[in-house]
């Protein structure tokens, strides 16, 4: 059994969960079985829908040393080979101390400490700007670069995206949108450009889906997406996207959509810039703060929408940097590093 330590909520929005979904899917691909563990029940909902079981810590999501004890005594319960552990809120003290009981897997978009762990993913565009020196010579296997970007299945070998006259922009703006850019952009952008249908991916968990319902039901061409099921139909579909800089853009590289990304948190800045840097996207920052936001990427967007060459280029860069099996690359990893350990007990001296 492998365990996943992640939490959705409308602080953080769902991407955490859902890339260890994608991680979980193609693991239990291979007759593995998956646990998740949550802080609390926020996200119970979204793992069960994807056919996945949880068990809640009763802890609090923003303090994991405070939950230790709680998830040792799990470990002891389940003897699971695997624990993949998906939080910016972890600390030091808290890996080292769940590697001492079993196999440890970290999520780590940030490089902001060395990690006692056995891999640590960082998919991310701009992994390969960190130092990863520390972890020569170390038991720490690296799984860096796009190519292990954990997307789900259907993302997997999309075919060349066809480069149009721009009728459908896809719009994102993450599982919470703590600044409500779904707000600005139905009300600030859709009116702006009439003959476009905008389609809103909305995550379920947003806490002001009614409010959003009816903005949008007051815009002919403000389409909304609930807990949309065929998200790369969707983007397929769309001849340009608008996204917050989360793993929505790894999925976007993968259908080829020309996309402007933006930034709505510490760590996306980084990614934001990175794509925009490597050409593969257009970066109009962050949006925090910004009264002049929504002016910026109608900016932006007349630019892309009158470039067909410069879409067209965009998305075979995109294609290239991103070809939809990270998911499947991971769970080998998983395996090989559960292989690699013939004695589940030898880990348990942290139980005595």
């Amino acid at each position: 059994m492998v365990l996943i330590r992640a939490d959705a909520n409308e602080q953080i929005g769902t991407g955490h969960v859902m890339r260890c979904l994608s991680i979980a899917r193609a693991f239990a691909k291979k007759g593995g079985q998956i646990l998740f563990v949550t802080a609390d029940h926020r996200g119970d909902g979204l793992i069960q829908q994807n056919g996945f079981s949880s068990i809640c810590l009763d802890s609090e999501w923003t303090n994991m040393d405070g939950e230790t004890d709680a998830l040792k005594m799990l470990i002891g319960k389940k003897y699971p080979t695997l624990l993949l552990v998906d939080s910016y809120y972890v600390t030091d003290k808290y890996l080292a101390s769940l590697s001492e009981c079993v196999k440890t897997v970290y999520m780590d978009d940030l490089n902001s400490a060395k990690w006692n762990v056995d891999a640590l993913i960082n998919y991310n565009i701009f992994s390969s700007i960190f130092d990863y020196a520390a972890y020569e010579g170390t038991r720490t296997k690296l799984l860096l670069s796009p190519k292990y970007a954990p997307l789900r299945d259907e993302f997997r070998a999309c075919p060349k995206h066809q480069i149009k006259s721009v009728t459908d922009i896809l719009a994102s703006a993450g599982g919470a949108d703590p600044e409500r850019i779904t707000e600005k952009m139905i009300e600030g952008v859709c009116p702006e450009y009439s003959e476009i249908n905008f389609h809103f991916i909305v995550g379920a968990l947003n806490p002001r889906l009614d409010e959003i319902k009816k903005l949008a039901e007051n815009k002919k061409n403000a389409f909304l997406h609930i807990n949309e099921k065929h998200m790369s139909d969707l983007m397929k579909s769309c001849d340009m996207a608008i996204s917050a800089a989360g793993i929505t853009l790894y999925e976007l590289c993968a259908c080829g959509t020309p996309t402007i990304t933006y930034s709505l948190a510490d760590n996306q800045i980084a990614a934001a810039n990175a794509f925009d840097l490597s050409g593969l996207m257009k970066n109009v920052g962050d949006c925090r703060n910004n009264n002049h936001f929504i002016e910026i990427l109608g900016d932006s967007l007349d630019s892309l929408i009158a470039n067909k060459k410069e879409r067209e280029i965009m998305s075979i860069k995109m294609q290239s940097a991103v070809e939809g099996r990270g998911a499947d690359l991971i769970a080998d990893e998983i395996e090989k590093l559960i292989q690699g350990d013939s004695l589940v007990s030898e880990k348990l001296e942290c139980f005595t």
